[in-house]
């Protein structure tokens, strides 16, 4: 009896869905996973509930990318790329501490800023911010950049400086800086100058009206003066003066001044003999309260000299002072309080008294004929 064709092809449809169920039952639902081999398949179907199995297939995800953590309880797949943003950062010495960490920024991150919420991550783990975060309520990723560079000013686990940040904004608002762009590199100048105390002490002290602060101390061409306030600014990089006469031993300068007077010593020696340096960089700590800030030598640039064997006062018409005047420049030096200059220096003559401010301004002050005070007010 001959069999009809739709008993035949009902047949065929039957034996290949045998076989389709068959190979289906066969088939390594892994082989798409990059690095399975028999021993990480194991740990995969021993570890990953059926959820995270399907993740795993449906994205690719390498197996290197998270086998290290694959054992550990708090371990969770869909938050391998965070377990690795901190790995990477070396910061961490204990995976289980990376877990801990990792996840808190997820469940915190995914809450305020779903799908930015990895972005958002990698800043805070770049930035070394991951912990203050997770600490501070009032952590605002707006002034990220205020606290990277207040951070380094801290302790490691002192946090205050988000507090303080919003002080401080508050600060130069009331200083008539608005813009925030404005507020960051004000900062960022302000930081890479001041410790943390000095930094506290000159934005949250009251000045008089007249009186403006001093944002880059650093700078080689700083006024510093009864209108301008650098508080307990201390500089960095101080060297101690060695093989130059001096009055004591302990005095210091800035290393590029220091440098530069080394040069000018040499070169004078060669003509004149007598040279003497009587001060230095003088810390806030050696001045009267109502100095402190607003002296010129705390910035460790001012040098005062004079010639031994000559009474101070006469040290005018000596031939190093003569020297100096006319060669100072040179070096990087400047006389700080020039003849017939006082009614705008506020100083009266000195010929004592040099400022470092580097070759080229030197030079271009020398040529010019004007004090530190003009340069500045012309380049306000």
């Amino acid at each position: 009896m001959k069999i009809k064709t739709w008993h035949l092809f009902f047949v065929i449809i039957v034996l290949f869905g045998c076989s389709f169920y068959i190979v289906n039952l066969k088939f390594d639902k892994f082989y798409r996973v990059n690095g399975i081999n028999n021993d990480n398949r194991v740990l995969i179907e021993k570890y990953l509930d059926k959820d995270e199995q399907t993740y795993l297939i449906d994205n690719q995800i390498s197996i290197e990318l998270f086998i290290d953590y694959l054992e550990f309880d708090d371990f969770h797949l869909q938050n391998y790329q965070y377990y690795n943003y901190l790995k990477e950062s070396g910061r961490y010495k204990k995976t289980s501490e990376i877990l801990d960490v990792a996840n808190s920024l997820v469940t915190r991150l995914s809450y305020l800023y779903k799908d930015s919420a990895m972005n958002q991550a990698k800043l805070l783990i770049d930035r070394s911010l991951e912990m203050v975060f997770l600490s501070e309520e009032n952590f605002r990723f707006d002034y990220i950049d205020l606290y990277t560079d207040l951070k380094p000013l801290y302790a490691s686990q002192d946090y205050s400086y988000i507090e303080d940040a919003e002080t401080y904004v508050q600060r130069f608002g009331e200083m008539g800086i608005d813009d925030f762009d404005d507020v960051k590199k004000t900062m960022h100048m302000m930081t890479q100058a001041y410790s943390k105390d000095a930094l506290a002490d000159i934005l949250k002290k009251e000045l008089p009206h007249n009186v403006q602060i001093v944002y880059n101390p650093n700078d080689l061409s700083t006024l510093v003066d009864h209108n301008h306030y650098i508080g307990k600014y201390e500089p960095t990089g101080l060297l101690l003066v060695q093989d130059i006469p001096r009055i004591r031993y302990a005095i210091y300068l800035q290393s590029d001044a220091y440098n530069a007077l080394v040069k000018m010593y040499q070169d004078l020696s060669k003509k004149h003999s007598g040279f003497l340096l009587r001060e230095g960089y003088i810390g806030a700590q050696s001045l009267k309260a109502d100095e402190v800030g607003y002296t010129e030598e705390q910035l460790g640039l001012t040098i005062e000299v004079a010639q031994s064997q000559i009474p101070y006062k006469d040290f005018d018409n000596t031939d190093i002072s003569k020297w100096l005047q006319e060669h100072a420049y040179e070096y990087g030096f400047i006389l700080r309080y020039p003849k017939e200059k006082a009614s705008i220096t506020n100083h009266t003559y000195d010929p004592h008294i040099y400022r470092y401010v580097g070759k080229g301004l030197a030079k271009s002050l020398h040529e010019s004929d004007l004090t530190l005070e003009e340069y500045q007010s012309q380049n306000k």
